[in-house]
């Protein structure tokens, strides 16, 4: 029976995407370099903002410019992170019933740690979560899975217990690296096809089905 369900958090329980491709493209027009529609940073997002700085600088990546790019990031995006974004479809109420069930929630994503709890608590204002943890210097980023067993050993669960929840294939990586069920969903930025090629071991298509099976 599971009793702690971890959530990934762009892709899986907030559209995102549209304010994380403004940020980083106000912070490549500031070197004058080119930017990108939001529908590319669908495969640009999910493995930090190092690597997305890294990729969308491509060959005009220096290190000096990557650290300015991410400074003006960080700038933008703390002042529009929840201009576009929103909730996806469902997910409050799967929230609210899995909160009447005693099953415990967490968060683990790469974003960048200080907006992690800022969007949770303005898309979720109700839900607690037991750990909402992005990025930070004491783990490495997905898919190494120190984030996510050091979780699970703070919680009080099992493996065996626990559910991991997540959009992309560094979403199931990272869970099978850490010898957990992962469950893809298909609504995020990669789309199911990604998630079963790379060993999701199930894909849903709805907060009713994660539900459904969170209680199977």
């Amino acid at each position: 029976m599971l009793k702690l369900v971890v959530f990934d958090l762009d892709g899986t329980l907030a559209d995102t995407l549209a304010d994380l491709a403004n940020a980083v493209n106000f912070a490549l027009a500031q070197q004058s370099l080119p930017t990108y529609p939001v529908d590319d940073y669908r495969h640009f997002v999910g493995n930090g903002v190092d690597n997305l700085i890294r990729v969308t600088m491509g060959s005009a990546y220096t290190p000096e410019g990557a650290e300015r790019a991410k400074a003006d990031f960080k700038q933008y995006y703390a002042e529009h992170c929840k201009d576009c974004t929103v909730a996806y479809d469902g997910i409050e109420a799967l929230l609210d019933r899995l909160d009447a069930d005693q099953t415990a929630t967490a968060v683990i994503s790469n974003k960048p740690n200080q907006f992690v709890p800022e969007i949770l608590s303005a898309l979720y204002p109700r839900h607690t979560f037991l750990s909402a943890w992005g990025q930070q210097d004491e783990f490495p980023r997905k898919p190494s899975p120190e984030s996510l067993e050091a979780l699970i050993e703070q919680s009080g669960y099992q493996k065996g217990e626990t559910l991991y929840v997540g959009d992309s294939n560094v979403d199931v990586m990272f869970a099978h690296n850490a010898g957990v069920r992962v469950c893809g969903v298909s609504w995020g930025f990669r789309g199911a096809h990604e998630l079963r090629e790379a060993g999701a071991d199930v894909v849903v298509n709805s907060a009713e089905e994660l539900y459904k099976l969170i209680n199977s």
